[in-house]
């Protein structure tokens, strides 16, 4: 398994296809839990309305205005809302949207 956002970013990149049971989708998962909450903690999503910022940021194309907790508020409820709607994760990155909010977390995050 990938364990620098980097090495999660160049394996996603070289996935062609659906992205329906793909490993690296279930990495993902996994890499951020083991990085941004290795407690279990449940500190993501901190933003109420993460779901309407998701929304509005697909719409505008402007992921590259989202700060640090943000973009780890729409993972992570992504990752959350995935259990009740079974197949959110793969659409979300089928949609290229997963991708850009992985980029730019490696771009605000500074740990």
């Amino acid at each position: 398994m990938p364990t620098t956002l980097e090495s999660i970013l160049a394996n996603i990149n070289a996935q062609k296809g659906s992205w329906t049971n793909v490993q690296i989708t279930q990495d993902v998962k996994t890499f951020l839990w083991a990085r941004y909450d290795p407690n279990d903690d449940l500190i993501y999503p901190t933003i109420n309305d993460w779901d309407d910022l998701l929304e509005n940021t697909i719409k505008l194309n402007s992921y590259g205005t989202l700060t640090y907790p943000e973009v780890l508020s729409i993972l992570f409820g992504l990752n959350h809302r995935n259990r009740i709607v079974e197949g959110l994760w793969w659409s979300m990155f089928e949609r290229g949207v997963t991708q850009k909010l992985l980029e730019r977390l490696r771009s605000v995050d500074t740990d």
